[in-house]
């Protein structure tokens, strides 16, 4: 402590010196997206897939106010040609260029389904019933699909100029609405909002921040340099990403509030209960001994549940676990040095505002009254509520997972899967048992009656003729395979289907399911398996901490369990009323809800443990009314940091500020009325 105390100006200088230089590292850095990794991991998984390039497919809908003319569909058929000959697509498919198979005596024909020649063939074509079961125009004959593949490894400029090219696309005097999706369309579109949310809710978090720390301290200098540390904190852990693997992940736009919630908690926990001490160099050992070691543990254990995240194999979340948890311990050194700092200048005495003295005192005077019956078993019934819940959930994965129903990206998607049969790429390899197609043509049919839409199928067209225009083709011999798409169902729903088709052809067709839609389902749900396992040990190694720290007292590894456990069981309870199910985009946000809610206990247990010597109805009074007031502002933090995230256009993001906020009220709630008992009750 010597050390940091006699040294604190030249290292905080040393840490401006290196955020500097970390901004420079983070000016046009890269932002990375969930979809490229996991789609290089279904690549590797599944050979035929990889062959196929079904990650590269955009999709694309024109959606028009009335019936056009044949001039009109000249003019479709030119956006058409015009999307085929830019340089970053490989081939398109439309109406335009759809063909119809015709049985012939010897050898099958096939024709256009929209004849285009002239007037009189444009008449013929557009009325019959060939039309009406194509994939690329709609029953209304108002709404065209267009499945567009781009080419291979495009950089990401050629990505945004060729999705800003398709955007330009339109119809001279008609009214058009333009819908696009797919991987490609999905990354552009990541890439644009992310950076914008990222700063939106940065500032949003920082000036609410602001706002409250004044109401909690009423010290500006002191809130001036916390303010400080936090965005100091950001920049450098985010730099630390872009320095070891070149860029950030997408999700990293959340770790500026976690940083936010850690630095704040950690400063509202060194100013609480202040004393007066002439000898600052004393004052600052004594606030080391008695709240810096809480505080270092509970940012050593909620590292720990951030480091979780390296047990599975999600790169992105991964990442994010390493750069938070490095960000986590960064911020512990800092507001240590700032805290050394504002007690040698003599501005680290804080003073609240009455209004927030006022909800502290009445929290503090609830927590300590003697409650009714009625309100224990209230909390009892929440209790089994969550743990019913919990039987209930599902694991479930959708493509849109990502995004809210409001968003621009999940109305393109519900457009091609109301219209279209989806955009979720899936194909089926077959081998035939029979002498004869009846039975590949009955499951041609059953697919298009369980909304699977067929796109490319060779039961009718031979090898050599598909081969022309899809290489894939022309590796099979005498093997079947089906190109389709299907709607974003969920991967529950999705393969339950596909498990019953191959159930029902089992003895006569070796029916394999593949695709990136189909794999990444499967793929998915093994990943948020994982996740929810890595919570399950995030919070086993709090309780083995505490184990290990009272000298193998069995008693403390339940106790530091079981506070913060009940509150995400009963966040469970409650969010299971409005359809919660675990994804690959949301099983993370549990484990960041344990990291951050698990310092309430600790420091619960830490203050219980220093006056082991006092009266037992003392020390619980003690403890509720001192480290009590710390924690309970540090739930305060919590609501105000993560409320602008609630409104988030990503559903991970948005999941995570809500359900933070409700786990962290009942956290206050079990660890101020409780926990103090359940330790009392340990000791006796």
């Amino acid at each position: 402590m010597n050390f940091i105390w006699n040294h604190k100006i030249k290292i905080f200088l040393s840490i401006i010196i290196l955020f500097i230089f970390s901004l420079f590292s983070l000016i046009n850095t890269q932002v990375f997206f969930d979809t490229e990794r996991i789609i290089k991991e279904i690549s590797n998984e599944e050979y035929l897939s990889k062959l196929i390039d079904d990650e590269n497919l955009i999709f694309l809908g024109i959606s028009t106010d009335r019936l056009l003319s044949y001039n009109e569909f000249q003019k479709l058929k030119n956006i058409h040609n015009k999307i085929r000959d830019l340089e970053t697509v490989k081939r398109v498919n439309s109406i335009i260029n759809e063909r119809n198979i015709i049985n012939a005596p010897l050898i099958p024909i096939t024709s256009k389904v929209l004849d285009l020649t002239d007037i009189e063939s444009f008449n013929k074509s557009i009325n019959k019933s060939a039309l009406l079961e194509s994939n690329f125009i709609d029953s209304s004959k108002t709404k065209f699909f267009f499945l567009i593949e781009a080419k291979n490894n495009l950089s990401v400029d050629n990505r945004n100029y060729l999705i800003d090219q398709l955007y330009e696309i339109k119809l001279n005097n008609i009214q058009t609405d333009l819908y696009i999706s797919g991987r490609i369309p999905s990354e552009v579109y990541f890439q644009k909002k992310v950076i914008r949310e990222f700063v939106t809710l940065t500032t949003i978090s920082a000036i609410l921040c602001f706002i409250l720390l004044y109401f909690l301290t009423t010290n500006l200098k002191l809130i001036l340099l916390t303010i400080s540390s936090v965005i100091i904190s950001i920049i450098v852990t985010l730099s630390l990403s872009t320095v070891i693997f070149s860029g950030l992940e997408m999700i990293m736009i959340i770790s500026p509030a976690i940083l936010f919630i850690v630095c704040i908690s950690d400063v509202m926990h060194y100013t609480s209960n202040q004393h007066y001490c002439s000898n600052r160099l004393l004052f600052f050992k004594e606030r080391i001994d008695r709240i810096g070691k809480a505080i270092l543990l509970t940012s050593i254990t909620t590292s720990l549940s951030f480091l979780t995240f390296l047990f599975n194999d999600i790169t992105p979340i991964a990442r994010f676990g390493i750069i938070t948890s490095f960000g986590i311990l960064f911020t512990l050194i800092l507001v240590t040095i700032i805290y050394a700092i504002s007690i040698d200048y003599n501005f680290n005495q804080v003073k609240q505002h009455k209004f927030f003295q006022n909800i502290i005192d009445n929290i503090i005077a609830f927590s300590l009254s003697n409650k009714k019956n009625v309100f224990h078993i209230i909390m009892f019934f929440f209790f089994i509520l969550g743990i019913y819940s919990i039987s209930q959930i599902q694991i479930n994965n959708f493509l849109t997972d990502e995004v809210n129903k409001k968003s621009e990206m999940y109305k393109e998607v519900s457009f091609f899967d109301r219209y279209f049969g989806g955009i979720k790429p899936i194909h089926f390899y077959i081998h035939n048992l029979t002498s004869d197609n009846k039975d590949l043509l009955k499951f041609e049919d059953d697919l298009n009656n369980n909304g699977i839409k067929v796109d490319i199928s060779n039961i009718k067209i031979s090898n050599n003729i598909l081969s022309k225009r899809l290489p894939i083709y022309s590796k099979l011999d005498n093997q079947y395979l089906l190109m389709c798409r299907m709607k974003d169902i969920g991967a529950l729903k999705t393969n339950e289907i596909i498990n019953n088709l191959i159930k029902k052809y089992d003895s006569k067709l070796i029916i394999k399911a593949g695709g990136v839609g189909y794999v990444f389902d499967n793929i998915s749900f093994n990943l948020t398996k994982k996740l929810i396992l890595g919570l399950v040990l995030a919070i086993s190694s709090i309780g083995l901490i505490f184990f290990f720290l009272t000298k193998f007292n069995y008693k403390f590894l339940i106790i530091s369990i079981i506070p913060n456990l009940v509150p995400i069981i009963l966040t469970l309870g409650i969010i299971q009323f409005f359809n919660f199910y675990f994804s690959l985009s949301n099983a993370f946000i549990f484990t960041i809800v344990f990291g951050l809610i698990v310092d309430d206990s600790i420091h619960i247990i830490s203050a219980y443990l220093r006056r082991l010597k006092n009266d037992e109805n003392e020390i619980i009074t003690n403890v509720v009314t001192t480290t009590g007031k710390a924690v309970i502002k540090t739930t305060i933090v919590i609501i105000f940091c993560l409320l602008p995230l609630i409104f988030s256009e990503f559903k991970s993001v948005s999941q995570l500020g809500l359900i933070t906020i409700i786990s962290a009220v009942i956290a206050v709630l079990f660890d101020l009325i409780y926990l103090p008992k359940m330790i009392s009750y340990t000791q006796t």
